[in-house]
């Protein structure tokens, strides 16, 4: 049975999520927000949203939504114990939570999801160098 071709919306998507991750490991230097762990496998450190992407596209790769979390803080911290864990975001990131508050909801255009991608790329390169 033959597949069908991928749309350019869905490898736009596949690839805001891989360039997204890249970008928040290099912010937030391969180390979890919560215990300084750094990551020492290639699973180590989770890239984590604060709000679920599923509440928006826009929220899926807002770098203002994304943070490192350690296997260990991310599934039985921030999972199991989310009042605790959101007022610890808020007192650790006031800024980021709300740069949040002001994000759109709703579907993003092709056209979004290229200048997002071309961000991602941009800014990636600037973290490298």
């Amino acid at each position: 049975m033959k597949r069908k071709p991928k749309s350019m919306r869905r490898k736009l998507i596949e690839e805001l999520d891989r360039l997204a991750s890249k970008y928040i490991k290099l912010r937030d230097n391969h180390t979890c927000q919560r215990c300084g762990k750094r990551e020492v496998a290639s699973s180590g450190i989770h890239v984590s949203h604060v709000i679920p992407k599923s509440r928006g596209q826009r929220y899926r790769w807002e770098p203002n939504n994304l943070k490192c979390l350690c296997f260990h803080c991310h599934i039985n911290w921030w999972h199991k114990d989310p009042l605790p864990a959101s007022e610890w975001y808020l007192a650790k990131f006031p800024g980021r939570w709300q740069a949040l508050e002001s994000i759109p909801s709703g579907k993003m255009s092709i056209t979004d999801l290229e200048e997002l991608r071309d961000w991602y790329i941009r800014a990636i390169r600037e973290i490298e160098q």
